[in-house]
Order: C-alpha cells, then sequence, then structure tokens
C-alpha cells in the first residue's frame, strides 16, 4: 500500500508496511458498522462461555445462558485444528485465542447485543481481551475478535479461571468423551462433528450453515430406519392397526382366497 501527500513534501510517496495496511483495513470496517448506543440502554442478557485449546489435538467451547443454566448440544463443539495451523506450531496462546474467535464466529449472531462473559484458564488471553491488545502471534486473531463483538454489538468481557474450573471445556478440545460423559453426558447425544464441519474463518462465516452433529458412543439408527414405540401391552406397534389381525407381513407372500 502507498500513501500519497502533497505536492512538494518530501514524504509524497511512502510505502506503508502490511501491518500498518491491516490496522486501517480493520477500523476501516469496524467504523463501518456505526453502531449507536443510548446512554440509558436495557441491562443486557449475559452469555457465559467457556474455551480451551488442546495444542496439536483441538479446540472446545461451550456455553450457557439465563434461559438455558445448563449446556445442549447446539451450545457446545469439539473442533480439531486444520493441518496448516498444526504445522506452523503456533504458540499455545494464540491457539487459545482462536478458540475464543470460533466461538465468536459459530455462536456470535446468536448472541446479538448480549454482554459475553469469556471464561479461559489463560491468562495471556483474558488480560489481551481486557486490555483489547496481546504480544505475540495472537495479536493476529484478536483484532478479528474484536470486529465480531463490534458486528454483533456484543459487549466482551474475560475472566481467567483455573484448569480445574475449565474442565468440560479441556475435554471437549480434546475429545476426552469419557470424561465430558462425567460431566455433562448431555452432550454426547450430539456434538459437532470437526471432520464435516470444517474451520470456520470471518471472511465465509455467512455462508455456512448449521454444522452436522455426530453421536457420541450412544448407538443410533442409520437414515432410512424408521423407528417405533412399541406398546408394552400390545406388544407391537402403538401407531399400528389396533388388531393384530388387520396387519399384514410384506414379506410374506399372501395366499389365494
Amino acid at each position: 500500500m502507498e500513501l500519497y501527500f502533497p505536492a512538494g513534501s518530501k514524504h509524497q510517496k511512502h510505502h506503508m508496511s502490511g501491518e500498518a495496511h491491516k490496522d486501517l483495513v480493520w477500523w476501516d470496517e469496524v467504523l463501518a458498522q456505526a453502531l449507536q448506543r443510548s446512554i440509558d440502554s436495557p441491562k443486557r442478557e449475559t452469555i457465559s462461555t467457556w474455551t480451551n485449546a488442546a495444542s496439536t489435538k483441538g479446540l472446545g467451547a461451550f456455553f450457557i445462558s439465563n434461559l438455558q443454566p445448563i449446556p445442549q448440544p447446539d451450545m457446545a463443539f469439539s473442533r480439531a485444528l486444520p493441518r496448516d495451523i498444526i504445522r506452523k506450531k503456533e504458540h499455545l496462546n494464540t491457539q487459545e485465542m482462536r478458540a475464543v474467535e470460533q466461538a465468536l464466529l459459530h455462536w456470535g449472531s446468536s448472541w446479538h447485543g448480549k454482554r459475553v462473559l469469556l471464561h479461559t484458564n489463560n491468562r495471556s488471553v483474558a488480560y489481551g481481551i481486557v486490555k483489547r491488545t496481546i504480544r505475540g502471534g495472537s495479536m493476529e486473531v484478536l483484532p478479528r475478535c474484536l470486529l465480531l463483538t463490534a458486528e454483533y454489538d456484543l459487549e466482551l468481557e474475560a475472566q481467567w479461571i483455573s484448569t480445574n474450573a475449565n474442565a468440560l471445556a479441556e475435554a471437549l478440545s480434546r475429545f476426552d468423551y469419557e470424561k465430558i460423559t462425567d460431566l455433562a453426558p448431555q452432550l454426547l447425544q450430539e456434538i459437532c462433528s470437526p471432520q464435516k464441519h470444517g474451520w470456520r474463518t470471518y471472511s465465509t462465516r455467512d455462508s455456512l450453515v448449521s454444522p452436522p452433529i455426530i453421536y457420541g458412543e450412544a448407538s443410533h439408527p442409520p437414515p432410512n430406519a424408521i423407528t417405533k414405540a412399541l406398546d408394552p401391552v400390545l406388544g407391537f406397534s402403538a401407531s399400528s392397526p389396533t388388531s393384530a389381525t388387520t396387519t399384514e407381513d410384506a414379506s410374506q407372500p399372501k395366499l389365494p382366497g
């Protein structure tokens, strides 16, 4: 990128660094949101979310709200890290910040206008979000997180917690189904599939549909199977005719007459 100054200036033509260009692009997108807030705005509903990154394994997160204090399958994810990110051998702080970004990309639109209280066991990420700046590679991810909060009109706050207090998010990031069973067994019925769902980015967030699901260790019927509850008294499907003699088995040949 090049800047042009008034004629006669010794800096009439000056090259701008890539980082400065990124900053200007970021500010251009933030200011384009043109958000307006009233001083007497009502108190916002609080969304509490927990995130974690597990080195080369993946990212995990879940959230709860006042209306739903127990995390449900659509309120949690376990997501594998893309291979290119694994090959970069990013610092753990950067991966932890990516977990925050994925949570905002995944649920930000549904949190519109709310207060988001983030819980993380990474001090650098917690302080970085509070101070709106951080050192190292995490600084490449943090601006996108702040841009998402502006786009979805969120009040993002962060709080450091111990690793023990972040046990469920850690289990999700490590795909530790045994531990998930102990902490939140309801999540094993429907956990987002990282293989099918892929990796969200800021530029593709609006083109993605709801994530597909996998079924932990619970057995489930094949897609083309139709299951019906059995009547405990009659011994056949409660939705079938009331008389067992009126049912026909399609697999048996019909008798003449």
